[in-house]
């Protein structure tokens, strides 16, 4: 058991008891006491307005703050720190919860113990405080500055990196033997596709000139009637399935279709088509809600981004003794060198190009002119991952926020996102959808239900430590 006398004795070690005098320390401890929490217990919660300050005498905690719906691990505070009253940080309320790591002992100066202690002794230790502070702000911007300029070096590197690959796919011979050895796009996909992705014509433009291609209007009628949609009543021509579904589902019935041509049967290449179907939906929703102007335009990028993923199974399947060597091509790279090869229109080539940039570099990194269509394609890709189980720990979500706010939306975190905006756009058109789409849509809605459910279970069973719990189990 700890006597008074070690206890004082730690308490000399506190930053905010130097230079008191034994009296002085005395005379705390007669209206204060310590407080002893054990590993795993919460000292002190977020959003609580308390003013209880805290002097760490002994052990360790570990911050947890809120960020982007998430909570996240700050610093871990020791002995010789302070935890502050909430009236110190934002709004009047802690901003962070405290966890004990390690069995922890703590002095504790609430407003009371602090008006029963004479008045220069209270200045004295309100003195050592707000040294304390100025040396930890001095602290944590040189710590800042540090981080700021590895930061930049490291985007520089991965800028240079990415760069550089680039140039060199583009001047190999090798890949461009490859390109050549892929099927081409159907005729009347790639005329499709290089009209609707010309700035000056419109959407019914399009749809006009699709009627006149018999060989494309063979395609839709033939998909939109099979068992794939589902549909009871046979719909006999172009403008009655555009009519039905709208534009945007029949341009991407045209689009798989050309696809599904050139490249093998397989269940891998079907799961495939299916993830960059799914991703094109979204893209689309996600363009419209951004108020961007060729919504359409960015869909074709989502159903095409992972055409190089396509090539990289396709090789793997002609050479499987080399699938190692296989896996290493940057599959981005590959997909824009065959789009072009395809003559694909550039912004489609080029946002793929991108596409990789947003897992390790903020927005600025990209040319401008392409930055608006890689931010749509990152996010929805981020949102199709999520609504498949994934959670968000597991996602490439550093520059998340940043490209969000490219995105102009308001959303802090990608569970908010889903739940309340991808969900609900995609069920208003789930009708039109395909049925595997449709299927895919209430499951990722059970997977939300489930999950909330979880959370809250947890949050109940140890409302204080189950940020924690959570972070080790996501």
């Amino acid at each position: 058991m700890t006597s008074e006398k070690e206890r004082q004795k730690k308490a000399y070690c506190h930053p905010a008891l130097f230079g008191l005098s034994d009296a002085a320390l005395m005379s705390v401890y007669k209206v204060t006491g310590v407080k002893k929490v054990p590993p795993g217990e919460v000292l002190v919660k977020e959003g609580d307005s308390d003013q209880r300050i805290f002097l760490l005498l002994d052990g360790a905690v570990q911050l947890l703050e809120r960020r982007n719906g998430r909570t996240a691990k700050a610093e871990v505070l020791r002995q010789g720190d302070t935890i502050l009253g909430a009236a110190s940080f934002e709004n009047g309320k802690r901003t962070a919860s405290a966890v004990a790591l390690e069995p922890i002992s703590a002095l504790v100066l609430d407003e009371g113990s602090l008006n029963a202690i004479p008045p220069h002794i209270q200045s004295a230790i309100y003195r050592n405080l707000n040294d304390g502070s100025q040396r930890k702000l001095r602290q944590s911007a040189a710590k800042l500055a540090v981080l700021s300029d590895r930061n930049e070096r490291l985007t520089s590197l991965m800028t240079h990196l990415l760069e550089t690959r680039g140039q060199t796919y583009a001047g190999s011979e090798m890949i461009q033997g490859i390109l050549k050895g892929i099927p081409r796009l159907p005729m009347y996909a790639n005329r499709l596709a290089v009209v609707i992705l010309d700035q000056n014509v419109s959407t019914r433009d399009v749809a006009e000139l699709a009627k006149l291609d018999p060989s494309l209007v063979s395609v839709v009628l033939k998909t939109v009637n099979s068992a794939y949609f589902g549909f009871k009543q046979k719909i006999s021509d172009f403008q009655h399935a555009v009519l039905l579904l709208g534009f945007n589902q029949v341009y991407q019935l045209v689009m798989d279709a050309g696809l599904s041509s050139t490249m093998p049967k397989t269940p891998a290449f079907r799961e495939l088509l299916f993830h960059s179907m799914l991703v094109s939906f979204v893209s689309f929703e996600i363009s419209q809600m951004s108020q961007l102007k060729k919504a359409v335009a960015v869909s074709t990028i989502g159903l095409l981004h992972d055409i190089g993923r396509s090539v990289v199974l396709l090789l793997k399947g002609r050479h499987p003794k080399m699938g190692f060597l296989i896996d290493l091509l940057d599959q981005s790279r590959l997909g824009a060198l065959l789009l072009q090869e395809w003559n694909i229109p550039e912004v489609v080539c080029r946002s793929l190009e991108y596409q990789s940039y947003p897992e390790w570099l903020p927005p600025e990194k990209i040319p401008e002119e392409h930055r608006k269509h890689v931010a749509v394609l990152y996010v929805a890709h981020l949102c199709c991952d999520y609504l498949q189980g994934k959670s968000e720990d597991e996602l490439p979500t550093t520059f998340l926020a940043e490209y969000m706010a490219e995105l102009k939306r308001p959303e802090g975190a990608l569970s908010e996102f889903v739940e309340k905006v991808v969900v609900p756009a995609l069920k208003k058109k789930q009708n039109t959808f395909p049925e595997d789409v449709r299927d895919f849509i209430t499951r990722g809605e059970q997977y939300l239900v489930e999950k909330k459910t979880r959370d809250v279970t947890a949050s109940q069973q140890n409302p204080g430590a189950s940020s924690v719990a959570g972070q080790k189990n996501p």
